[in-house]
């Protein structure tokens, strides 16, 4: 029999067979400095109205700032965007000061990503390890259609081939 640490593991496991597209959510700080996470639990919730959700871990340095901010920007990466993935996904190393960003009402938005849909918060729903975060969709762009997304799956960053 598996202990509950365990059985967490082998989960998390298996949702890992799930690929996900990859995503930074990038905001303003309380001083207007551009800030941004890697995430992967991006989900168009409807169309009409236009709303999205994410999620955020209860854990997270950053947990307590986004769930009380009112805007923020999903930036769809590219395949050639990891080594921003990566960083974004390390602990206090959040910063988007040196990446390559217009800076918009509702955030920063990543050039050079495959699109953005920028987000004022909605609701915010706790959730056992995590807070679901869902956003009215207030704008929205697609660019660089030639490229291909960046994809996480069993607990890596792939390339669609």
């Amino acid at each position: 029999m598996n202990t509950q640490l365990e059985e967490s593991r082998i989960l998390r496991n298996v949702y890992g067979k799930f690929a996900t597209g990859v995503s930074v959510v990038s905001f303003l700080d309380k001083d207007k400095r551009p800030f941004g996470v890697t995430v992967n639990s991006f989900t168009s919730v409807s169309l009409d109205p236009p709303i999205a959700l994410w999620c955020v871990d209860k854990n997270s340095e950053l947990c307590e700032s986004l769930i009380n901010k009112e805007n923020y920007v999903f930036n769809f990466l590219a395949e050639d965007q990891t080594n921003l993935a990566v960083r974004l996904a390390e602990k206090n190393k959040h910063n988007l000061n040196d990446a390559n960003c217009d800076i918009q009402e509702y955030g920063p938005i990543i050039k050079n990503s495959l699109g953005w849909v920028a987000c004022s918060k909605r609701e915010v729903i706790e959730s056992g390890d995590h807070f679901i975060i869902f956003g009215n969709v207030n704008a929205f762009s697609s660019y660089n259609n030639e490229k291909k997304p960046l994809i996480f799956w069993s607990g890596n960053f792939q390339n669609l081939e």
